[in-house]
């Protein structure tokens, strides 16, 4: 499995930067989550989107899905010179039902799956997701606490499982979906400082860090950074509450699993 990063900022990227993205390849199926401002250019440094298996919405807040109409209009140009066969799977929450509604019609780039409407499982332990088998690769997607509905993703391919967290408060949905995960991707979206600013809707670095460690993740990557902040300190919070080594979310880097 080979996740890279193809935006980390929140809720606007520095100087050449992107908002939230990022491509996850696994065997033959290559999977965008989220399409924040900028990641859909990103995205095309590093694979033909006409090779996308898919992409997941995690939730409809600009920094994480507005360039999906980039997607969508490449998608049509190439299905329309005949360089693509099928719509793009696109998996999205069923809320604000306007912005569902508008995606849900573009039919000619998207084969939108509802995923409210996904079969629930139990293989996680002690805990409800969605589920769907995406190529080579099963996906699971749990519910999280932030201002607007949503989901973070489990990606198992194999032996090896990959988390992402979209954006969240820390909680217990979110520490069982990221139990024993390979590599966890969470967001980091303020300081220590920050916390009571952040309750209920994001997580401080350090309360993402002792998550990780709470979870038994293998390896922890943050991301989701307001871009004024110094990624020094996100990186030192964090790495206190995950008593180990953290790494940050980078642009164009690719971490395998």
């Amino acid at each position: 499995m080979r996740l890279t990063i193809l935006g980390c900022w929140a809720p606007y990227p520095r100087p050449g930067g992107a908002c939230s993205g990022y491509l996850m390849r696994c065997g033959k199926t290559s999977l965008m989550l989220d399409a924040g401002n900028g990641s859909f250019a990103e995205l095309t440094r590093h694979i033909d989107f006409s090779f996308l298996s898919g992409l997941v919405i995690t939730h409809f807040h600009p920094d994480h899905y507005v360039d999906v109409f980039c997607l969508r209009h490449a998608v049509e140009g190439a299905r329309r010179e005949g360089k693509m066969n099928e719509p793009v799977k696109l998996f999205i929450p069923p809320a604000p039902e306007e912005i569902y509604r508008k995606l849900a019609g573009y039919t000619g780039a998207f084969d939108v799956v509802n995923i409210d409407e996904l079969p629930v499982t139990g293989e996680i332990p002690g805990l409800q997701a969605r589920k769907v088998r995406l190529g080579d690769t099963t996906l699971y997607f749990a519910p999280t606490t932030h201002s607007l509905p949503g989901y973070s993703v489990v990606a198992r391919h194999g032996n090896k499982t990959v988390c992402y967290s979209g954006d969240t408060a820390a909680g217990e949905e979110i520490k069982k979906a990221a139990n024993g995960a390979d590599l966890f991707i969470c967001e980091a979206s303020g300081m220590n400082k920050d916390a009571a600013f952040l309750a209920g809707v994001h997580m401080t670095a350090g309360q993402a860090g002792s998550l990780a460690r709470e979870a038994g993740a293998g390896r922890l990557v943050i991301t989701h950074f307001w871009p004024e902040y110094d990624i020094n300190i996100l990186l030192a919070e964090s790495g206190e509450g995950f008593e180990g080594a953290v790494e940050p979310a980078v642009q164009g880097k690719t971490f395998t699993v």
